[in-house]
């Protein structure tokens, strides 16, 4: 894991390049590549090409290694922009520190050199920190542990039950902890010319919290006295009761570990380097939005589906900062002889969605391996990672979103979810969206809800809200007006059920665009008796066909999935799926349950599940079950459905991609280019994910595009093999067949 990053200045600005024309007047891509090329060294901001050599070495360690040569396999394979380590999980410095502990057995300055080989070879360098996790602060310093309210320290778990293994120890930011940090900070930045600091495992309490529920509260004495101090009267260990109390402190602690942190450790590398970049390891599912806004550019571990869409992608574009990155992560090459083409196709999953590619070596540098110190494999599968990157990234720069559909990423939700104890679900309900969307083939973004304005929902044709419980007056009146003038709302669950004090509604915030009103929720299938609800993929809802269109597929039988459901009364819709009950409710404490499995539906139905209303010139769909959050349970019937539904919505968006036969592991996305004379189109092939390694091919793809909004003229494959492809129009829609793609294809469309 990782987080932070140091600044540059405009000496690194990567130049705007206007696109060369080549015959035709398409990009000439082989003239932007030698452009890109001795525009060098590349500012860490504008690279697609990071390289990070994880090092996280045990005292063992006696660094036998050949740093000229592996720098040099680093470039050959690629890399514009390299990350050496100052402070690893251990603990261990990896320069002359007077403030930390310095690693055992190293002989020499090895973060110096590194950066001085690195700048002579013209590769721009990163600094990374390990912030919390540190072996030798906590077992030098036992009082500066993060402990639980038994005083136990907390450590990094790998694994679960008797797999578990404890690794990384965690120190508490309140404890004195914190000015050695702000020491190393002063002495990196006061010794050495890098251009971004990168921090790791930043905010490690709410990564974990997020992650798996861990209980994210220090109980230490540094902590708890911080608080007391703070708030007279109130008790740290007695708020956690009530939940005003739990959040309270949440919100305090964030505030302390994560912005305070943030603006301490930018202030001082700034007092030495004024243009210092900064990152943490994190994207907006795991910080908070002042965090966001603080960082020079938003990078994250990537988020991925099975198919490989790289959701993590979409969430951080959704923050309209630019130069997001994501990291992809590599396995050790002296394990195994791992294909190079299933890195290639996870870095080219980050850049179909214009992500700024980070590649991390899982111990690439270890003492005497290979004979030099380094995994000759591992740099091998780096080459091939990047084969597709480095001949296509000086399009990149600049391009900007076609819009079509769009998600509301709510933190207001998300604020609901983290006091209830149930983070994890925003992350799925989210996840679960732009995943369904994303195989209705046409291009999907996440709008993070500060970004939720008139001018900006009117760029798009659809918006969902997956399981968005919160809405203010104000954006629901912003989404209502927008749904009036012709847009298409798709809204799940409990929608706007509270308001922006969450404060209980006794309606959904948009009741009268859904035609719909509430009228209770449905929890005895779904809950035990204890009121927990039931684990895992238990189906406790089904849903059946009313004979609506929109339900054409689906009309053979029912279809189930976990969780409540949503009781309603339809004032202006139409009934598009019905609820029918299960056969009984299962109770296993007094013996009742059906067969293997849950209990399977019955006689009885409970009224509207699913409704369609028309409302102006626009219409909105409402579901009344979880069905984005239950997304993370594979049912064929919703990732089959939601991306059909959209397509009968919106039959003729502006863009669209539809592989065929269709895919899952096929999919692409559409960039206007910064003059909009160019759209770029990226198709990818991920099958050798689920193939490990083994390459399928498919037979082709179709491209179609409004032909008012896009007026195509032409369209050229300009990757991997340059080829011209005929233009269509057809009722009303340019079409461009791609007959038999490569794994990873780039066609410029020009208009």
């Amino acid at each position: 894991m990782k987080i932070a990053a140091t600044g540059i200045g405009s000496a690194w600005a990567l130049p705007r390049m206007a696109f060369p024309a080549a015959e035709g007047d398409y990009p000439n891509l082989a003239l932007l590549r030698a452009q890109h090329e001795k525009a060098r060294p590349i500012s860490p901001l504008k690279t697609y090409r990071m390289m990070e050599w994880e090092f996280h070495t045990p005292p063992e360690e006696h660094f036998n290694i050949n740093l000229e040569a592996a720098i040099d396999a680093a470039r050959d394979a690629g890399a514009e922009a390299m990350m050496f380590y100052t402070q690893d999980h251990w603990g261990h410095a990896y320069y002359p520190s007077d403030v930390a502990i310095r690693h055992p057995h190293l002989d020499r300055d090895l973060f110096g050199t590194e950066v001085a080989l690195a700048r002579k070879r013209n590769i721009s360098v990163t600094a990374y920190y390990s912030l919390q996790f540190n072996n030798q602060a906590v077992l030098h310093h036992p009082d500066w542990a993060w402990v639980d309210e038994k005083g136990e320290q907390q450590r990094w778990i790998d694994g679960q039950g008797e797999q578990a293994q404890l690794r990384w120890y965690i120190p508490c930011l309140d404890s004195p902890y914190r000015q050695y940090v702000l020491g190393m900070m002063d002495e990196i930045f006061s010794r050495y010319d890098v251009a971004e600091l990168f921090v790791d495992i930043f905010g490690m309490q709410f990564l974990l919290y997020q992650g798996n529920g861990r209980n994210p509260f220090c109980f230490c004495k540094y902590t708890e006295d911080a608080w007391n101090h703070e708030h007279p009267g109130d008790p740290y260990r007695d708020g956690f009761k009530t939940p005003e109390g739990w959040e309270k402190r949440y919100r305090w602690h964030q505030q302390r570990t994560m912005t305070n942190m943030l603006d301490e450790i930018m202030a001082t590398a700034r007092k030495h380097r004024s243009a210092t970049l900064f990152s943490v390891n994190g994207g907006p599912e795991s910080f908070p939005d002042d965090i966001m806004q603080r960082v020079s550019f938003i990078y994250a571990e990537p988020i991925t589906t099975r198919t490989g869409i790289s959701i993590g992608s979409i969430l951080l574009r959704g923050w309209r900062r630019p130069y997001y990155q994501a990291g992809t992560f590599s396995r050790q090459g002296y394990l195994d002889t791992y294909p190079g083409s299933i890195p290639r196709v996870q870095t080219d999953a980050l850049i179909v969605q214009n992500a700024r590619t980070f590649f991390v070596g899982n111990a690439p540098i270890v003492s005497d391996l290979d004979g030099q110190g380094f995994s000759r494999r591992w740099f091998a599968v780096a080459k091939e990672n990047w084969a597709d990157v480095r001949n296509v990234d000086a399009l990149l720069e600049g391009i900007q979103p076609v819009l079509s559909s769009a998600m509301l990423y709510s933190n207001s939700t998300r604020a609901v979810r983290d006091v209830e104890k149930r983070p994890q679900d925003f992350r799925q309900s989210n996840v679960g969206a732009l995943e369904a969307l994303t195989y209705a083939g046409r291009p999907v973004e996440s709008l993070a809800e500060h970004r939720l304005t008139p001018e900006e929902l009117e760029k798009f044709e659809a918006l969902v809200l997956p399981e968005v419980e919160v809405l203010s007056d104000r954006q629901a009146e912003t989404i209502r007006d927008w749904v009036k003038k012709g847009g298409t709302l798709v809204a799940s669950y409990k929608c706007g059920l509270q308001d922006e004090s969450r404060k209980a509604r006794t309606n959904f915030a948009l009741a009268d665009v859904l035609g719909v009103d509430f009228d209770g929720e449905e929890r005895r299938y779904a809950y035990d008796a204890e009121g927990k609800l039931r684990p895992g993929d238990f189906t406790s809802t089904y849903l059946e066909s009313a004979g609506h269109p929109l339900a054409k597929m689906l009309v053979a039988s029912t279809v189930g999935l976990p969780g409540s459901f949503v009781k309603l009364k339809r004032t202006t819709a139409e009934e598009v799926m019905r609820y029918r009950l299960p056969f009984m409710v299962q109770d296993l404490a007094h013996n009742k349950w059906f067969n293997w499995g849950p209990p399977p539906p019955g006689k009885e139905t409970a009224g509207t599940a699913i409704a369609y209303n028309r409302f102006g010139k626009g219409q909105a769909v409402y579901i009344g079950v979880p069905i984005f959050w239950a997304m993370q349970f594979r049912a064929f019937w919703i990732r089959k459905w939601i991306p059909e539904l959209m397509r009968a919505l919106v039959s003729a968006p502006i863009a669209e991609l539809r592989p065929e036969p269709f895919s899952e592991y096929v999919h692409g996305t559409f960039f206007y280019t910064p003059d909009r004379k160019f759209i770029l189109v990226q198709v990818l092939n991920t099958l050798e994910l689920a193939t490990e390694g083994e390459y399928r091919g498919i037979r082709k793809v179709e491209i179609t595009v409004d032909s008012r909004r896009l007026p195509v003229k032409g369209a050229r494959v300009v990757w991997p093999r340059e080829r011209d492809l005929a233009v269509s129009e057809q009722g009303g829609r340019k079409r461009i067949s791609l007959e038999n793609p490569s794994r990873y294809t780039m066609v410029v469309l020009k208009i």
